[in-house]
């Protein structure tokens, strides 16, 4: 909507807009180029800087991981279950403030509360390179939990705002794949500053984490100036292809008018009773307890193959280039057909099977075969879940709640992730990789519950049976939200 809707004008000027916006409609909807360069637009104004971000979220967050083969354990004289504690305690601040984090995102522009937050986990992690104890790299760890724990559900809250349900899911997939990105490049990163050890009289551990924090403030600094607000305040966009997007985005959501309304904690609240958004949360936490074990604990499982660190460390960039383009391809080939939960049975099939083979295999070359496989369902998955949650909700609350509280339960599966990977399984870690075919076991009911149930709802609706609804006034069916008779889930 423009900014002067609702002035007072004399009937000429009120006369004239109308006929500029029906004209301005005209012509991005009767030409579908022009259409597709505004998107483009949107596109190159959006996505680069948030796959960025997200790369070094996700990069600073299982460094540790890579850092653990060059010296770390040994440094600071860790034993037992004190790795697994350090991997652990990241996760419980990114749980406790993920939903706060995007009430305020909500009040304040993305830019301001993006960037500060990017530049104090930056800031975490080089300052964790000075760790000279346990109990320095434990603080570092938590403060790093606390200020990441915005990023992620931030970021999704945008996109998801950003775009229409049948162009959802390309998009998460491209933003996703910056798993794959940081993947591949925390292996070959890791090599590269690990083989610094005994520079300056620091260990290489202490170099990954120098860096790699360092190039998290510069990405802060970007992000103040670049990160892009929501539609409805964005200003890169001329006046006449801003009206048109909104009314595009409107027409996708029936409950558009509502997302000028900011989260409020009732509101919030009523969302988490939601059986979706419960059911988001069972799914995330099922990819999650996987994703995060192949992410953290893959270089360590690597090396009781008898291979060295550098090798480990080098051998996990090829899986995550794999599993990373498989992704993307699979989200563009979800939005085409404009099906969710098909795609998602299928990855968890794939990654169960790839699980087997490093649990049961004792040749080292089948192990790693396998974790390709385990790899390329779970982030086939990964993407798909979180998009296809967001489909089956509307308005601005909703969609802020699902998203933060979907990824609150993914980092529950990092704290499981940490605990069941102890060096004493080593070399099948048969409890670990059970525990995570199980939790796939329990994401394949979620799929199937949340298809049959959204399915059923949508004949019930193509046969009138909500048709009821629509004797509500104008203003009650806005609130109906996915309840609205015209609305239909995502399959």
């Amino acid at each position: 909507m423009t900014n002067t809707e609702g002035a007072i004008f004399d009937d000429g000027a009120v006369e004239k807009q109308a006929i500029d916006h029906a004209e301005t409609a005209s012509v991005f909807e009767e030409d579908e180029r022009e259409a597709r360069r505004v998107l483009r637009k949107i596109d190159f104004r959006l996505l680069p800087l948030l796959i960025g971000l997200y790369t070094l979220t996700f990069l600073d967050r299982v460094n540790i991981g890579n850092a653990a083969v060059w010296n770390l354990k040994s440094d600071l004289h860790l034993v037992g279950y004190d790795y697994n504690i350090i991997v652990l305690v990241f996760y419980i601040p990114y749980i406790l403030f993920e939903i706060p984090s995007n009430m305020v995102i909500d009040r304040v522009q993305p830019r301001y509360w993006v960037s500060f937050l990017a530049f104090a986990w930056g800031m975490s992690v080089t300052f964790s390179g000075f760790a000279k104890n346990m109990g320095g790299l434990l603080t570092a760890r938590i403060l790093l939990g606390l200020f990441e724990a915005g990023i992620f559900p931030g970021l999704l809250f945008l996109i998801g705002s950003w775009y229409r349900r049948e162009e959802l899911l390309t998009r998460m997939s491209l933003f996703m794949v910056s798993n794959d990105i940081a993947g591949v490049l925390s292996g070959l990163l890791g090599a590269g500053f690990g083989s610094l050890d005994g520079t300056g009289g620091y260990s290489g551990w202490s170099w990954i984490f120098f860096i790699e924090g360092a190039m998290t403030v510069a990405a802060a600094v970007l992000a103040f100036f670049l990160l892009p607000p929501f539609p409805e305040e964005s200003t890169f966009l001329t006046p006449e292809e801003k009206a048109w997007y909104l009314r595009r985005l409107k027409r996708d959501d029936n409950n558009r008018e509502g997302e000028q309304e900011k989260m409020q904690f009732c509101g919030m609240l009523r969302s988490l009773r939601d059986w979706k958004v419960l059911t988001a949360g069972v799914l995330y936490l099922s990819v999650c307890v996987t994703a995060y074990s192949l992410s953290v604990f893959q270089p360590v499982v690597l090396t009781s193959f008898g291979w060295s660190s550098l090798k480990s460390n080098l051998l996990t960039a090829p899986v995550r280039a794999v599993s990373g383009i498989i992704s993307v391809c699979t989200g563009f080939w979800s939005d085409k057909i404009k099906k969710r939960g098909i795609f998602c049975l299928v990855g968890y099939l794939i990654s169960i099977m790839g699980l087997l083979f490093v649990m049961l295999f004792h040749n080292g070359n089948l192990r790693y075969m396998g974790f390709y496989f385990a790899s390329i369902g779970i982030y086939i998955c990964q993407p798909l879940v979180i998009g296809w949650c967001v489909n089956q909700v509307l308005g601005h609350t909703k969609r802020g709640t699902v998203t933060a509280f979907a990824v609150s339960c993914g980092q529950v599966g990092g704290i499981i992730s940490a605990l069941v990977f102890p060096a004493s399984n080593s070399p099948q870690y048969v409890p670990g990789i059970s525990t995570c075919i199980g939790f796939q076991g329990l994401g394949i009911l979620a799929v199937l519950n949340m298809w049959w149930w959204c399915r059923w709802e949508n004949r019930q609706r193509e046969a009138g049976k909500r048709d009821h609804l629509r004797s509500l006034s104008a203003e009650e069916q806005e609130k109906l939200g996915e309840l609205h008779p015209d609305f239909r889930y995502m399959l």
